[in-house]
Order: C-alpha cells, then sequence, then structure tokens
C-alpha cells in the first residue's frame, strides 16, 4: 500500500542557496566581443564523393554521413 504523495514545504532564506545559477558568458578565442548576432566558426568539410559523382556539391563533416545522400565521409 502506497501513501499519496504530499508536497514538500520549506522556506528558503536566500534563492540561490537552493540552485545556484552561475554567470557565464561565453567566450570565442579570435572572434570579436561585439553583440551583432550570429557568427560563423570554420570547420573542416569534405565533399561527399557520391554526390560529387553525381554533379552535386555536398559539404559534410568528417566523420559524419552525408545529409543528402547518407554516404560516411572521412
Amino acid at each position: 500500500m502506497s501513501r499519496p504523495s504530499t508536497p514538500l514545504h520549506f522556506i528558503a532564506r536566500n534563492p540561490s542557496d537552493i540552485m545556484p545559477m552561475p554567470v557565464i558568458s561565453p567566450q570565442y578565442p579570435g572572434l570579436p566581443s561585439s553583440d551583432e548576432g550570429v557568427r560563423m566558426l570554420p570547420l573542416p568539410g569534405v565533399r561527399c564523393p557520391t554526390c560529387a559523382a553525381n554533379g552535386q556539391e555536398v559539404w559534410v563533416i568528417p566523420g559524419r554521413a552525408c545529409g543528402n545522400c547518407g554516404t560516411p565521409c572521412c
């Protein structure tokens, strides 16, 4: 036989003691620190050989499968 669940009541003296939320500012070396929207980082990519053979230019992150045809690319 199980007991009915009852809410747990308590008083927190300092709400940050319950769940501390550190203030984190992202640091991206090599990028300007001004807040001007989305930034891009260069990623090395390889062309999918199957799509290239079919005349399509599809770039894939090495070690991942092509999103167009599913060929593993490394």
